[in-house]
């Protein structure tokens, strides 16, 4: 039966397409060809490559990337992450070039800038035509043009449009409403005269066109300074770890300061702390519920790739508050979960060493509260450690909250100290 309707099917289909009555079907216009986009990859194509990585000996790879030449001799530009396996790994990853022709060779890493997700590098044996730079922001609204290898499908040129910096972003960003998709980082981006206005970065997955550029002035000033030397791959670890501080440093530098609090439920809690601090918030709404919550969740989404399933110098916090007028204390407390542990951890466990915690129940302005801090270095890079803050009330029978809050990628000292200001920013205020 299912045979004999799928061959009545097809048949049916033949005669159909055959018929000398059937309709012509409309012609459909071409859309229109844009000629800058045309023009633009035509003109960029010999001063852009595709870099990749290959894991030991083997001729496939295992990432790659686009590189861009801004200086003769085969001096590239791309993003750090692009690279970052041979930086960290160097004895099991080698970098190599492939140009739009098939020519291809070997790529040392001259310098990184990590805070802005750059690299400089030189290809062997090549000598590119190097592209311009130009560094003043473009205005909102003006076309621009993403080159890269995306999908390692071939050299391919997106068209968009330049929405200026992004607003409230810790690390200085474009905002670029056009495709950049896996495989174009450290490609150039470019304005209708073909000069470069930033460097390929990221897009948000599961969403359509929005995407990020680290902005022309960064590229610049690294190919300025960095392209007559080149990087110790055996202390680049130590150079990556020198950034990674001052990354972390300046993101609690721009934190001290006193902290912006909001009261729920009775109790003061930390709040947006700054412009670039991303907050949210949620709660119940079945009213029948036995209890009501409510969670508030900060970020300051200013982690810097480090290396795959690891990001540093970042740091997110979240409450959440329940209340009840129907359950009696012991059965609000076991709903609440009051022997609940820290939060989330950032870092992969091969990357950092075990969790030392410390539990004390503390004074806080009025209230006792539960505190629990827990801390573990980074194996790779000495001086830094991820901090995991658990501050739980026990001052109410009917309130309470738990509040976590998560640091990485941070100095020990600079780390602890603004954990404390975090737990006495917390208060009791009915």
């Amino acid at each position: 039966m299912f045979i004999a309707i799928n061959s009545a099917l097809t048949c049916g289909t033949a005669i159909a397409q055959n018929s000398s009555d059937r309709q012509a079907e409309p012609e459909i216009p071409a859309a229109p060809v844009s000629e800058t986009a045309r023009s633009t990859l035509a003109n960029v194509r010999a001063s852009v490559v595709q870099i990749k990585g290959l894991f030991g000996n083997n001729v496939a790879q295992a990432f790659h990337g686009t590189g861009f030449a801004v200086a003769p001799g085969g001096v590239l530009i791309s993003n750090y992450h692009v690279v970052a396996e041979h930086v960290l790994y160097p004895d099991k990853y080698r970098l190599e070039y492939r140009t739009p022709d098939g020519a291809t060779g070997k790529i040392t890493v001259l310098a990184i800038d990590v805070e802005h997700d750059l690299s400089l590098l030189k290809a062997e044996k090549l000598n590119l035509p190097p592209l311009a730079f130009r560094t003043e922001i473009p205005n909102k609204g003006e076309r621009a043009y993403s080159v890269g290898f995306p999908l390692d499908v071939g050299l391919t040129i997106t068209e968009g449009v330049l929405n200026g910096k992004v607003e409230d972003s810790f690390d200085p960003r474009l905002h670029y409403s056009g495709a950049i998709n896996g495989g174009m980082s450290g490609g150039p981006a470019l304005d209708a005269g073909g000069k470069v206005i930033g460097v390929n970065v990221s897009g948000y997955r599961f969403e359509q066109l929005v995407s990020f550029l680290v902005p022309a002035e960064h590229a610049q000033l690294l190919a300025e300074h960095g392209k007559k030397q080149t990087l110790d791959l055996k202390q680049a670890r130590k150079e990556v770890a020198r950034q990674l501080r001052h990354h972390s440093d300046q993101l609690l530098t721009a934190l001290d300061r006193e902290f912006v609090t909001q009261k729920t439920a009775g109790y003061e809690l930390p709040a947006k702390l700054d412009r670039f601090v991303d907050c949210n918030a949620s709660g119940d709404t079945a009213s029948e519920s036995p209890t009501q919550s409510e969670r508030i969740a900060c970020s300051a989404k200013a982690g810097l790739y480090v290396q795959q399933n690891m990001y540093s110098g970042d740091l997110d916090f979240n409450h959440f508050v329940t209340t009840t007028t129907k359950l009696d204390p012991w059965r609000f407390a076991r709903r609440i979960g009051i022997s609940g542990g820290v939060g989330n951890a950032f870092s992969m466990p091969k990357n950092v060493a075990p969790f030392a915690c410390k539990s004390e129940v503390v004074r806080l302005n009025a209230m006792d509260a539960d505190v629990v801090i827990c801390t573990r270095a980074y194996r790779m890079f000495e001086g830094l450690y991820e901090i995991s803050v658990r501050v739980l009330s026990l001052n109410h029978s009917m309130r309470s909250f738990s509040s976590n809050l998560q640091l990485n990628g941070v100095d020990f000292d600079a780390g602890m100290k603004f954990v404390n200001r975090y737990i006495r920013a917390i208060k009791w205020a009915p």
